[in-house]
């Protein structure tokens, strides 16, 4: 039951990513095939694997590595590049990655980060993704320098609340965890914590 539960609040997620990022991703390589068929290809594959992602979390266990989702999350970051160019850039600072978190955890971040923070800033911002080991367990940051918003009115956004919710709550049910965001003029840092395993020491992987 709780499964199942899980599999629908995945399923409610990928339903809030998908019908305007499809079509835009599309749109983009389809400008690419006239212009640049090289980039088009790549496009395309990257395209091909989000999509695989996609599906294969709707079928796979909740809980993955975070390279893995990493990984996901920066083949969707691809074709958001490509639509918007320089006004979007990335920096990393992975220092932990061996460790498990629910499926489509970060992407909804980068997502918002995204819509709401830097594409909404003139000139673009900069998404800074980072993970790190604590003594107590595995802290992930996702921060923006766009325009920031007021937490306590972001509830009338139904699309942002409902994405950022349903990755609290899969966090806590899945691996007690839990999600914070401090937002301000000048920016917005989202942050995941995920206790370590019980009887795990410091330093020692999860998976």
């Amino acid at each position: 039951m709780e499964r199942a539960l899980i599999q629908s609040r995945v399923a409610i997620m990928l339903s809030q990513i998908q019908p305007h990022f499809l079509y835009n991703a599309l749109a983009a390589i389809k400008a690419l095939c006239a212009k640049d068929p090289e980039t088009a290809r790549e496009a395309i594959t990257r395209f091909s694997k989000y999509l695989r992602g996609n599906m294969d979390s709707l079928s796979h266990e909740p809980l993955i590595t975070f390279d893995r989702e990493l990984a996901h999350m920066k083949n969707y970051l691809y074709i958001e590049e490509l639509r918007f160019g320089d006004d979007i850039r990335v920096e990393y600072d992975i220092t932990a990655s061996r460790f498990l978190i629910p499926v489509l955890t970060i992407q909804p971040l980068v997502e918002n980060a995204i819509r709401y923070g830097i594409t909404q800033k003139e000139g673009g911002g900069t998404i800074v993704i980072s993970s790190a080991e604590t003594e107590m367990g595995y802290l992930v940051k996702v921060s923006d320098d766009g325009v920031g918003f007021d937490p306590k009115r972001a509830t009338n956004d139904d699309r942002s609340h409902v994405g950022i919710e349903n990755t609290r709550k899969r966090l806590e049910t899945l691996c007690g965890g839990s999600l914070s965001i401090r937002s301000a003029a000048g920016g917005t840092v989202v942050e995941i914590f995920i206790p370590r395993r019980k009887g795990q020491e410091p330093g020692v992987r999860s998976v």
